[in-house]
């Protein structure tokens, strides 16, 4: 009865997809580290940081989205996946540049753009500027993937998303107009609220490339809207 025993085991092992030896112990898969909980002093830190010279209105707004969002995991801090090993870290940014620049716009994109916003590599920007850049002329659209998108370019402090910036701090969405108010603040420590052409003169003055006039018209509602 004995000599059955080690049989019954690698049959069983098999079954269970195991690879362990009679008398030893599974050892559990190692499961990648969830974001971090949130943590409001840590968005406080922050708006007193990388805000420090945006309106009070805006720091109050970035203060604002952290307490609504942060507890429901839509919003995180800015070190939230820091505990990420390199391989999962790296495998997350893969998996969300696919995501963010090839996924069809809706609110499934929501919690990638979150981890996109605390995670902040460099490769993740198209796609963040493809959803930020997101819109519909002729009819109303869900603008929440839009403004998270807004916000997540907010921490990469990009001179490439200054033109698309410009163009929605008038944007008929209250998120929308405030979140890229609040990344031009963080980028560049001005706020010349919703004027376009004080944004765009400010911004060649500093030396950088004019901004196209395609991004400076003013915003127009869609046509359902305007009732």
């Amino acid at each position: 009865m004995n000599a059955k025993r080690p049989f019954i085991a690698s049959v069983i092992s098999l079954l269970l997809g195991m690879t362990y030896s009679v008398g030893q112990t599974a050892e559990p898969a190692q499961a990648t580290p969830l974001p971090a909980p949130f943590d409001m002093q840590k968005a406080e830190a922050e708006v007193e940081n990388a805000y420090a010279k945006a309106h009070a209105e805006i720091k109050e707004y970035v203060l604002w989205t952290a307490r609504t969002f942060g507890p429901g995991g839509m919003w995180l801090n800015e070190d939230a996946l820091a505990a990420l090993p390199a391989p999962a870290r790296e495998k997350k940014v893969q998996h969300l540049t696919v995501l963010l620049e090839e996924g069809e716009y809706g609110r499934h994109l929501c919690a990638g753009l979150a981890e996109a916003s605390a995670l902040k590599d460099k490769r993740l920007l198209p796609g963040l500027i493809k959803v930020a850049g997101y819109h519909q002329a002729d009819r109303d659209y869900d603008c929440r993937p839009k403004w998270m998108a807004v916000a997540a370019v907010a921490r990469q402090e990009s001179n490439e998303a200054v033109p698309l910036l410009v163009s929605l701090v008038d944007h008929g969405n209250q998120n929308i107009r405030q979140w890229a108010r609040a990344a031009l603040s963080r980028k560049t420590g001005q706020d010349f609220k919703q004027d376009k052409r004080a944004w765009a003169k400010w911004w060649e003055s500093q030396g950088n490339k004019p901004i196209d006039d395609g991004f400076l018209t003013p915003w127009v509602p869609p046509p359902q809207s305007k009732h």
